[in-house]
């Protein structure tokens, strides 16, 4: 480890990559796919990257907007902006356009780096700005392509630019991110962070898990959620190595994920508890994962259940921490290593502040709550973010003045969140005040979902909510009341989302009601929406019943992993309710049943039934002909 770093020093996260870069020139510092990076070549290719946006005139404090699918030239891009003196941006390639249009015309930004692939959707976005950008492409930049009047040529190509790190002092109290995070008013908010209290946070965890030179990190998290930062510069800063799977862990079979981490010697994993879930429905055994020594989760409740059959099977020799925090507080600021005693509490505790964080559990007159009492949780920190981009009303909401002093300076965060304080000083995570939830660790304010709902024409009023009908399986459900002369389908609702929301926050289930139901003084009693039908919900496409043993089985399969009696050969798997760790699920009995090794893509990409069975025989016919069908039914369909 980089062992005499110090924030107060006056040193952060670029001076000690800086040295490990240093130091560790030949040492690996990403894997991704077949590539791997060394410390020296992601310098080298860093410094290109601030050394362009120097050379193009891109000063300190502007808002460089990044759309890269690459992951190690996505890391390059990152730290040159940073490098530079730049504000960081990530897009998602894949977001709605009119998402994608809502958030370049709130940053308005002053560059882009892009892949090839993204330049023209980048050009179409600034057309909609009618502003003229400069656009770093990564790659080969082709032939101009439409729109292209609106991107400025660069004034040095990346790969001709210089590959020694630029002499610019960098302002760590300075905005250098915005990341978006869903938002009440039915827009996303931009979180606006600095590196001081980027850099308190990796060196707090380089030092708490004494993560050394050589130390392999995971690197789940989407670039887009600011819980990247901690995959990238933890393992960076302290001179080990960035492990990339192949493709975002909600995308591979979890079978395959497990092999992944163990084959690659992960030592510590970032990720959040719904994919520590998902692991533990494989096969596990002591033998497995000899290289973890922690797995550090965040962003929903860590359930006692799945805590006690991790130690069953591994004891304490890998340990879970269970981290607390938001984006606002610059990724989390308490943290609990959890303990074989936890398991009679009947709840995981989120722990203790962090050195350099402080917290109270105050009612509602802002009077501290005994042990025991359940309030709001007020984190008080030198090290949070700076609040909400060009919105000082929402920021003023919720950085509020501390009430225990005069001091106007000394602000304190209001999560929103409820807890309790124990007699041992450990905190308990209780759920929230307001409308936000997390789905699969990521933020969601279900206000946002029921803004684009009701400007629906055909909807005159909803109601979203976070549903945990089975235990483990939080989905969204609207509850729409519709339009007297017509109501809208199902799948012209989906449609209709899937336009502006990215798709974790479309819900998986839509009941239609003629009225929402009420309290005695007028509010939605949002205890009295029905629990959803386990119904085939009323699709586009009419009811066709299967026909072979393989479309049976797997209508069975689906039948049971989405709670739905009755499934059609051409229902949409995701139509139904299905999301991303269901598919895992999916395949999993999918294996058992035929003895098939399925990858999650396919079920992405042949969400029915009926294209599943057709795929599944094709494999059958690759395979000279043996049978894949259900195992009871081999002889039936074998040629």
């Amino acid at each position: 480890m980089m062992k005499n770093i110090r924030s107060s020093n006056g040193e952060g996260i670029l001076e000690w990559l800086a040295e490990a870069c240093s130091h560790f020139r030949e040492r690996i510092a990403i894997e991704w796919r077949n590539k791997e990076l060394s410390y020296g070549a992601l310098d080298d290719m860093a410094n290109q990257v601030a050394n362009c946006l120097i050379a193009d005139e891109v000063s300190q404090g502007s808002i460089v907007a990044v759309m890269l699918d690459d992951r190690t030239k996505l890391i390059a891009a990152l730290i040159g902006i940073f490098r530079a003196g730049g504000v960081f941006v990530p897009l998602e390639t894949d977001s709605p356009e009119e998402r994608l249009s809502h958030l370049v015309t709130a940053i308005s930004p002053d560059a882009f780096i892009v892949g090839e692939d993204c330049r023209e959707k980048v050009a179409t976005l600034c057309s909609h700005l009618q502003k003229t950008c400069k656009v770093i492409t990564v790659g080969a930049c082709g032939e101009p392509k439409k729109f292209d009047d609106y991107l400025i040529p660069i004034k040095e190509p990346l790969q001709n630019c210089s590959t020694k790190r630029p002499s610019v002092w960098v302002d760590p109290e300075a905005m250098r991110y915005i990341y978006y995070t869903s938002g009440s008013t039915g827009q996303p908010k931009g979180i606006v962070g600095r590196l001081k209290s980027l850099s308190h946070f990796v060196e707090w965890e380089i030092e708490t898990f004494n993560i050394d030179v050589g130390c392999r990190v995971s690197q789940f998290t989407v670039p887009t959620f600011d819980a990247y930062f901690r995959d990238i510069f933890v393992p960076l800063c302290a001179g080990g190595t960035v492990c990339i799977p192949t493709d975002k862990p909600a995308n591979l079979e979890t079978s395959v994920l497990v092999d992944w981490i163990d084959s690659k010697g992960i030592n510590l994993i970032h990720c959040v508890p719904s994919l520590f879930a998902a692991i533990l429905t494989e096969n596990l055994d002591s033998q497995k994962f000899k290289s973890l020594q922690y797995i550090l989760q965040a962003g929903e409740v860590l359930r006692v259940s799945n805590v006690k059959r991790w130690m069953e099977i591994y004891g304490d020799r890998i340990k879970l921490v269970n981290l607390y925090g938001s984006s606002e507080t610059t990724m989390v600021k308490f943290f609990h290593i959890v303990q074989e005693s936890d398991l009679s509490l009947g709840f995981i505790p989120i722990g203790k502040p962090m050195k350099g964080a402080k917290a109270l559990v105050l009612d509602d007159r802002k009077s501290v709550c005994p042990p025991g009492v359940v309030g709001e949780i007020y984190i008080r920190s030198p090290f949070l973010t700076l609040g909400y981009y060009k919105n000082p009303e929402a920021t003023k909401e919720v950085f509020v003045k501390n009430p225990f002093n005069n001091d106007p300076n000394d602000i304190i965060y209001k999560t929103g969140d409820l807890g309790s304080v124990r007699e041992d000083g450990n905190f308990r995570f209780l759920g929230r005040k307001d409308n936000q939830v997390k789905v699969r660790g990521i933020r969601v304010e279900l206000g946002e979902i029921e803004s684009h709902l009701l400007n629906h024409p055909l909807v005159t009023a909803t109601v979203v909510l976070a549903r945990e009908d089975r235990a483990g399986d939080l989905r969204l459900v609207a509850y729409i009341v519709a339009n007297q002369e017509q109501a809208p389908t199902i799948s012209d609702l989906r449609s209709f989302l899937k336009t502006k929301l990215p798709n974790y926050m479309v819900p998986s289930a839509f009941v239609l009601l003629e009225a929402l139901p009420l309290t005695p003084n007028g509010k939605v009693d949002r205890r009295a929406l029905p629990t959803p039908s386990q119904n085939r919900p009323e699709f586009d496409e009419p009811f066709v019943a299967p026909c072979t043993p393989v479309e049976e089985e797997l209508t069975q399969i689906w039948s049971k992993v989405l709670s739905v009696e009755r499934v059609g050969i051409h229902d949409n798997f995701f139509e139904l309710g299905g999301h991303s760790l269901l598919v895992t699920q999916v395949v999993s009995r999918i294996r058992d049943a035929f003895e098939v090794e399925l990858p999650l893509r396919d079920l992405f990409e042949k969400p029915t039934v009926a294209g599943l069975a057709e795929h599944l025989e094709t494999i059958r016919w690759a395979r000279g002909g043996a049978a894949v069908g259900p195992r009871s039914d081999r002889a039936e369909i074998k040629l």
